[in-house]
C-alpha cells in the first residue's frame, strides 16, 4: 500500500502565511516523493485550514504522478483524520468546504484510502516541508554557528523515536521547555546503568568537565553525559537535565537519572 504523510502550518496563526507539505512513499518503487506549497497571508488562514489543504494537495499530487491506490493517509492532526473518517462532526464552514472537495476527488478517482493518526515525531518530514520559507529562513538565521556533539545519534543505541526527537532538538535554534520535558528515553537503555567513571571516559575530558562545571551532583553529571552519548548536543544535554531537575522539584520528588 502506498503511503501519504501530510502536514500544514500557519505562521502566525490565524491570518499568517500557510505552508503545506507531503511525502508520498511508493510501495512498488520503494521510493518517495516530496511536495510543498505556500499561500500568502489571509484572515481566513489557520493551522486547521493548512492541514486540510496539505491533505488535498498531497492527494492531487499522488494522482498526478499516476497513483492508483490503495493509499494509507497519515497525519498528526487528529481533527483532520477523525473528520475525514467521519468520527467527528465538522462545524467550521471553511473546513467543511475543503473536506467536501477532498471527498469528491477521492470518489471521482475511485481511490481506496485509509486514514491513520500518527504523533508528530513520526511525521517530521512532512512537518519540515510544511514550514513556510520565511520561517525556515528565520530559524536558519537564528541557528547557533556551532553545536558540540560528541556522538552521532543516527548510530547510537537509542530507539527510533528518541533518535527523531534528538535530531529535531539538535537542529532547532531555540527549543523550548516543553520540547525537553517531552523527550524521554522510554525506560532503560544501554547508557542508563553505566556509572559516572565509565561515562566520563566514554564522553571524554571536555564533556566531563562541562558536566562538572554545570552540576555539583554526580547524578546530574551522569545524566548529562548519557544524553551527550545518545547524540544530544552538549548545550542541549545540559538544558535537558536542568528541565528534568526543575520538573522533579515541582513534583516534590527526585527523578532517577536516565
Amino acid at each position: 500500500m502506498d503511503q501519504l504523510n501530510f502536514d500544514g502550518s500557519c505562521d502566525p496563526n490565524p491570518g499568517g502565511r500557510m505552508g503545506f507539505g507531503w511525502i508520498i512513499r511508493w510501495e512498488r518503487k520503494k521510493t518517495s516523493t516530496e511536495g510543498s506549497k505556500e499561500k500568502k497571508r489571509s484572515p481566513s488562514n489557520t493551522n486547521n485550514v493548512a492541514e486540510y489543504t496539505a491533505l488535498k494537495e498531497g492527494i492531487l499530487n499522488y494522482l498526478d504522478l499516476g497513483g492508483k491506490g490503495p493509499l494509507q493517509i497519515c497525519g498528526d492532526s487528529k481533527l483532520v483524520i477523525n473528520q475525514m473518517e467521519g468520527k467527528w462532526k465538522i462545524k467550521n464552514q471553511n473546513l467543511a468546504e475543503i473536506h467536501s472537495q477532498i471527498a469528491i476527488i477521492i470518489k471521482k478517482n475511485s481511490l481506496n484510502v485509509k486514514y491513520k493518526w500518527v504523533p508528530r515525531s513520526e511525521n517530521s518530514d512532512a512537518d519540515r516541508l510544511a514550514m513556510p520559507d520565511s520561517k525556515q529562513q528565520a530559524m536558519q538565521q537564528a541557528m547557533p554557528v556551532t553545536r558540540k556533539v560528541i556522538a552521532d545519534t543516527n548510530t547510537a543505541p537509542v530507539s527510533p523515536q528518541l533518535r527523531v526527537r534528538i535530531n529535531e532538538l539538535n537542529t532547532h535554534p531555540s527549543p523550548g521547555f516543553k520540547s525537553f520535558a517531552q523527550m524521554k528515553v522510554g525506560g532503560l537503555d544501554s547508557f542508563s546503568r553505566i556509572r559516572i567513571e565509565k561515562l566520563r571516559k566514554l564522553a571524554g575530558i571536555e564533556a566531563a568537565n562541562l558536566a562538572k562545571k554545570e552540576f555539583a551532583e554526580e547524578t546530574h553529571q551522569a545524566s548529562v553525559l548519557r544524553w551527550m552519548l545518545r547524540g544530544l548536543a552538549a548545550d542541549l544535554a545540559v538544558r535537558k537535565v536542568k528541565v528534568d531537575a526543575e520538573i522533579s522539584k515541582r513534583n516534590g520528588k527526585k527523578r532517577s537519572p536516565r
